[in-house]
């Protein structure tokens, strides 16, 4: 008889059956653990992500060869950090967010396309990125009381996009021009300093300076202005390119209240609703701001000649900025029915509601132009 048998006892004797399938089972689960703990592993090695503490990846230097890297509306940086790491500029987006952690200007970062390099560290990335100098831009300026077709050329002369593209994009829908402008662009192309993309299209374009005439509409509250007013948004439009053309900026208002005068059957006295503005015939004629003779206003028969046509012309006549939009729907308050400017240097102008006061006015003009010939 064997040993083992003499050492057991009944009690000793217990099933060895269900300890070997919980060793099993535990066998398992550790097993599973430690594979899914290499398989996050690996995944973070493939995207870069720190593992148990470690550092986030992250490149040395300034990095090496060029490349562009572009910047969306709206893009978090958490969003641009992973455009950066697709481009292969930084080599993780939590180095990228550590370094804008310690740089309070890093929310300043707009849209745009940016010159970057492949392989920089985070750190330099950020600083590159923070210096203007980075985004691609190609300034465009607009001054006030551009004509459209002088609006075309500055746009064409800092883009390069033809004035046929332009011509064709400004119509039919396309550019987010407000309802009551009946898609005619002529004024609401709005004066201003935009920043544009190297890869603008005449429609981007023109949406850019249509949105900003939106945002200054709304800032000097064109439509309830208007309403107040008695007149259209449109028609409010029209004043302010003729008071944009007609005044310097401190006669705005007062060359508001002329215009109004003589619209008004009430007040217009003897000029019957003609509001014999040269700068709408000029406009006709596409000529520079000029004095007219008397041949040249005889002789056209235009609905911008407010010479022969009673009444506001049929479109703006150029893009007012925001100073004759506001003095358009707030005209001074006086009778005046005429103004020269006697002065053409320094823009000095005279108001008066008597016509041989006016005339003396003109007189003052000529003598001016007899002493400064052009």
């Amino acid at each position: 008889m064997s040993n083992l048998g003499l050492q057991m006892s009944p009690e000793s004797h217990v099933p060895e059956g269900p300890r070997h399938r919980g060793r099993s089972w535990l066998a398992i689960l550790v097993s599973l653990a430690v594979l899914g703990l290499v398989a996050f592993g690996a995944k973070a090695i493939i995207d870069n992500v720190p593992v148990f503490g470690s550092p986030p990846a992250d490149y040395v230097g300034e990095g090496t060869d060029p490349v562009q890297v572009r910047v969306e509306p709206g893009q978090t940086l958490s969003e641009i950090g992973q455009s950066l790491k697709t481009a292969g500029v930084v080599a993780s987006v939590d180095a990228w967010l550590d370094a804008c952690k310690t740089e309070s200007k890093s929310s300043s970062i707009g849209p745009g396309l940016y010159n970057m390099r492949l392989e920089m560290s985070a750190e330099a990335a950020l600083n590159l990125m923070l210096d203007p100098a980075t985004r691609v831009v190609n300034q465009l300026l607009l001054r006030e009381g551009l004509r459209i077709w002088e609006t075309y050329e500055a746009i064409h002369q800092a883009t390069g996009i033809s004035v046929s593209k332009l011509e064709s994009a400004g119509t039919g829908g396309k550019i987010g021009l407000p309802s009551y402008a009946k898609d005619k662009p002529e004024g609401f192309l709005f004066p201003a300093t935009y920043e544009l993309d190297p890869d603008e299209t005449a429609t981007s374009v023109l949406k850019k300076l249509t949105d900003r005439f939106d945002e200054a509409a709304e800032t000097v509250q064109l439509k309830q202005g208007a309403e107040a007013a008695g007149k259209s948004p449109y028609e409010i439009m029209i004043i302010a390119s003729l008071i944009q053309a007609e005044g310097h900026e401190d006669d705005f208002a007062k060359v508001s209240r002329v215009i109004y005068n003589r619209l008004d059957p009430a007040t217009w006295g003897d000029t019957n609703g003609y509001l014999q503005l040269d700068a709408s015939l000029n406009y006709a004629l596409k000529g520079s701001d000029v004095i007219l003779s008397q041949e040249q206003i005889d002789s056209l028969d235009s609905p911008y000649n407010l010479y022969k046509h009673p009444g506001l012309p049929p479109t703006p006549i150029n893009s007012p900025g925001e100073a004759a939009i506001d003095a358009a729907l707030h005209p001074a308050d006086g009778d005046w029915l005429y103004y020269v400017t006697v002065n053409p240097d320094t823009g000095e102008t005279k108001f008066t509601n008597d016509y041989d006061e006016f005339l003396q006015y003109k007189q003052e003009l000529t003598a001016w132009l007899e002493a400064n010939p052009q």
